[in-house]
Order: C-alpha cells, then structure tokens, then sequence
C-alpha cells in the first residue's frame, strides 16, 4: 500500500475516461508479471490532500506477487476524479479499477461511503476536498456531514 500527500488537482488537459482507463490499465498491465496473471485490482482512496492506493495482482496459482503500486498513479487517478466531478453528485472518495485476463477492465467510483482509511484521516481533508470538489447538501452523505462537523466547520 502506498499513501501520498496530494499536490492539488492537476492542471494540464485531462483526456477522456476512455483515454484516461486506458492510460491506467496500460500502466496497470506494465506492473504485472508478463505471463500468468490472472486479474489485476488497484483500489484508490482520495481526497485532494490524501490519497491511498494498493495494487493486488492474483495469478493463475491463486498467489499475489508483491507489487507496490508507484504513486504516479495518483495523477492519472486525479484526473480521473476531475473528469467525473459534477455539482450534483461530488466527486468520487475510492474507485476500484480491476483488469481481468487478457485484458477486460471493470471500474467502480464510490461516491456516497466513507472510504476505511488506515489510519484515519483528519476531517480536515474533507472539508479541503468539497471546497474543490463541491456537491449539493441533499446528495452530501450523513457521514461527510459528520466529518465536515468534526473538523469545526459548517456544512454547505
């Protein structure tokens, strides 16, 4: 697993979410043993402050080789978050992006749940995250509610 502090949303042009899943699973299939993998799962956490991120590779043997996700990853997965930002919903706080052998890749953006931080962060870096990231008060979750209240500050 590998934890970085953010540098901010990125500034240069984005791409689209096919050009940007490709750029990633490129990347993905590159940390891979080049024969017999079975499936490839990168989960990411993030807010603009913090992120998370760990790489699981499964082989046809069932084992999983230690592979250390690099944190360039986190640019690509920021623009990803960027992309797919809009004022109704936020932006997402994990998504899962998972490849499958030879090469089907599935994603999944959470928008509404509490990522499991290890260790927790400070609800501080909620309140960073909507002030970039804002989204309406009737799709703001009960939990986030909760963090922006634990970090001294009131809810939008």
């Amino acid at each position: 697993m590998s934890a970085t502090s953010a540098s901010g949303p990125p500034t240069s042009g984005s791409g689209t979410h096919d050009e940007l899943l490709q750029e990633l699973g490129g990347r993905m299939l590159d940390l891979a043993p080049e024969q017999g993998w079975r499936r490839i799962d990168l989960l990411s956490k993030m807010t603009v402050p913090v992120q998370e991120l760990s790489l699981t590779v499964v082989m046809d043997d069932g084992s999983s080789p230690e592979v250390a996700p690099p944190d360039d990853l986190n640019v690509i997965l920021a623009k990803l978050r960027m992309l797919l930002h809009t004022p109704e919903r936020g932006a997402w706080f994990s998504a899962r992006i998972t490849i499958n052998a030879p090469a089907t890749i599935d994603f999944h953006y959470n928008y509404d749940f509490e990522p499991r931080w290890n260790p927790p962060i400070d609800p501080a870096c909620y309140v960073e995250d909507l002030e970039m990231f804002p989204r309406d008060r009737h799709t703001t979750p009960e939990w986030l509610l909760d963090r922006i209240a634990e970090a001294g500050k009131e809810p939008h």
